[in-house]
């Protein structure tokens, strides 16, 4: 069992993690059995608590579902992102759920704290994601709260802009987002040595930066050109490493 944050502003939480990633893993053939994430409590800063892919359909989206989590605030604040993310989501798609998390006491961690992931899975089995996290931080050299007194961020707002990024992300037409563009990238490396092809948005920092990974490590390089369609959108071919799992037993 890992123990400590689970939920922040600069990292994909768990709700993500457990709806988006662990779909992609699948795709590149990780069984399904015993692949699960079980909350057992939440914790915020500051103090915690393969084979060869053609993967360029990104779909329509068909769906959309959410995780609100809270600790140590009231619950009204779950019931303010909700209400926020719907009024920019229900206009554009009915079939939209969110679910809320309340935590309190032991389970609740040792920080208040509050915030969203939304999911929009397609028509092509794509999961295209987006969260964030209110909390307050810590001064890593004092050890101390840095911004105890600060109010965070208003629920309202929360909501309503974590709605607008899942869009943005959408409207890039990857069959990922931007936070799992390195995921994506580091499996297609790692495929059997055949020729693996997909379609990302707009490159962020963190996928250029595996890109640069992959290469350095494994020498390996994709080829990368726009969509002739549009200039938001980038094509990847990569010939993959062949890694091997020297431990899976073969039947």
């Amino acid at each position: 069992m890992s123990s400590g944050i689970t939920n922040d502003s600069k990292d994909p939480s768990v709700d993500t993690f457990k709806s988006t990633a662990f779909p992609i893993l699948k795709r590149f053939g990780v069984p399904s059995e015993g692949l699960d994430l079980k909350i057992e409590s939440r914790g915020v800063p500051p103090n915690g608590g393969g084979e060869a892919v053609n993967w360029t359909d990104e779909g329509f989206v068909k769906k959309i579902r959410g995780t609100t989590f809270s600790t140590r605030v009231s619950v009204q604040f779950e019931n303010s992102m909700i209400k926020a993310a719907r009024r920019i989501i229900n206009p554009l798609l009915s079939d939209v759920h969110i679910f809320s998390d309340h935590r309190s006491g032991p389970p609740a961690g040792n920080s208040p704290g509050y915030g969203i992931s939304l999911v929009a899975e397609t028509t092509s089995g794509c999961f295209i994601s987006a969260d964030t996290a209110a909390s307050h931080s810590r001064d890593e050299d004092t050890s101390s709260l840095a911004d105890e007194k600060r109010d965070l961020m208003p629920p309202e707002d929360i909501g309503e802009g974590i709605a607008n990024v899942l869009l943005r992300e959408i409207a890039q037409s990857g069959v990922v987002d931007s936070t799992h563009q390195g995921l994506l990238f580091l499996l297609c490396a790692l495929c059997p040595q055949d020729v693996s092809k997909i379609r990302v948005g707009k490159l962020s920092q963190y996928g250029i930066e595996t890109l640069r990974n992959i290469r350095d490590f494994l020498n390996l390089k994709f080829i990368i050109k726009p969509d002739p369609n549009t200039q938001s959108v980038c094509l990847l071919k990569c010939i993959g490493y062949g890694m091997k799992n020297l431990s899976r037993k073969v039947s």
